[in-house]
């Protein structure tokens, strides 16, 4: 008999999610024609998750099989997070109407915004029809990497609080579940996990960081120059302060970045050249990274997903000596939690520690680590003679430690240990 363990509000959540797939389009943006010239990828952590970089090939042989999976995932695509995103330069577009200072470009942008707000109607935040296949199709990618061991067994899931990650752990776990008439899905959620998928706001030492940042005075050095002016002072008759400009160009890129994932379309050239939307893109891109990775400021990020990287190894341990039955673990947070999760792995793209804010763009960029949908899949293998092996992929990548892909876990955690250490 199939096992559905859902906590609460399962039925209507599911409910929830038929409606928004069918209230929205499909995300694709097929009908779009524009912005050839500007790289998807400029989309920051806005962009959703990239399936055709995905290798569908597995880096064991058939002397191995899969026992175990460890997984942890950034919530899928959704709306912008709040209406604080489009607010400031709303409210200063509309005044310059008043005032009869709007320039057509800057009418258009002020219709594009009332697009998001009417497509968004009142979900800000919420996991939309786009996150919701890329939920559905990444469950099915991990049966098809794993088909035998998720058969039957049981999974257990968590996330944070946050209807999105909620929602994006039910998507994941009702298709997964939906897989095999013989797989158990438990799935858990509350501010019970927050000191492990959102240490961000409990561990007192980051949110200090957060809210006196250090690096502030580098950061608004680089984006000082590196900002344009252009695509916001387009959207006005008179001038303005070039500071201004600079932040609302700043907020229309952030705008335009979420568009994609929100199932909408923008011709971006109207109001940007591909090099001043790069240019954004490198500002928002430092900030993460100054915010969420090991940089010549501070380790503090890395140090406080600490906790989170010793509940995978704990998690693997506890399988491995049979103190659990367990067929998989699954947890589900932020792209705050997992930036600085991977960055403590030191995945390949990830770990770039003494990066200067002019060399950042060629070793780090967000929309590789932390794509809405990221994911890192921690598959434990064993051999012929019950050796225990772990392939890790990546945002739909095999990765390489320790110079393979395929790692004894005694290797691993030893490599992992060294990290929590220092």
């Amino acid at each position: 008999m199939k096992a559905y363990i859902f906590r609460r509000f399962i039925l209507s959540v599911m409910t929830a999610a038929a409606m928004t797939v069918a209230a929205y389009p499909s995300g694709d943006c097929r009908g779009c024609k524009t912005n050839a010239d500007f790289p998807a990828e400029l989309a920051g952590t806005m962009l959703p998750y990239d399936f055709s970089r995905t290798d569908p090939s597995v880096p064991w042989g058939a002397n191995m099989r899969p026992v175990y999976i460890n997984y942890i995932a950034r919530h899928g695509a959704r709306f912008l997070s709040s209406e604080k995103k489009i607010e400031k330069l709303r409210v200063t577009l509309e005044a310059a109407r008043e005032e009869g200072t709007l320039s057509p470009k800057g009418a258009a942008f002020l219709r594009l915004i009332g697009r998001v707000d009417s497509v968004t109607d009142g979900r800000w935040g919420a996991l939309n029809a786009v996150g919701i296949k890329e939920e559905q199709r990444l469950a099915k990618e991990m049966a098809a990497i794993a088909p035998a061991l998720l058969k039957k067994g049981k999974v257990k899931a968590i996330a944070t609080y946050v209807p999105r990650v909620v929602m994006t752990m039910y998507e994941f776990c009702h298709q997964l579940a939906c897989y095999s008439s013989d797989l158990e899905v438990a799935t858990s959620e509350g501010r019970q996990f927050d000191s492990l998928l959102r240490y961000f706001t409990t561990d007192s030492t980051y949110v200090n960081f957060l809210s006196h940042p250090d690096w502030k005075k580098e950061y608004d050095r680089f984006s000082s120059k590196t900002l344009p002016t252009s695509p916001a002072a387009s959207m006005f008759t008179i001038g303005r302060d070039n500071r201004e400009l600079q932040k609302l160009s700043l907020d229309a890129y952030g705008i335009l970045q979420s568009l994609k994932a929100a199932g909408l379309c923008a011709d971006i050239a109207e109001w940007f050249t591909p090099e001043e939307y790069r240019r954004c893109w490198e500002v928002s891109n430092l900030e993460h990274y100054y915010e969420r990775s090991e940089s010549s400021f501070s380790s503090i990020p890395i140090q406080s997903a600490k906790p989170l990287l010793k509940s995978i190894m704990t998690s693997t341990d506890s399988f491995l000596s049979g103190k659990s039955d367990e067929t998989a673990f699954l947890r589900f947070g932020h792209a705050e939690t997992v930036i600085p999760l991977f960055t403590l792995m030191r995945l390949p793209g990830c770990y770039a520690p003494d990066s200067t804010p002019e060399g950042l763009a060629s070793v780090w960029n967000d929309s590789d680590i932390s794509p809405l949908g990221a994911n890192l899949l921690m598959v434990v293998l064993k051999d012929e003679e019950g050796n225990p092996f772990v392939a890790m992929r990546l945002n739909g990548k095999w990765v390489e430690t320790a110079g393979s892909t395929v790692t004894p876990w005694g290797t691993l955690k030893d490599l992992w240990i060294s990290y929590l250490n220092k």
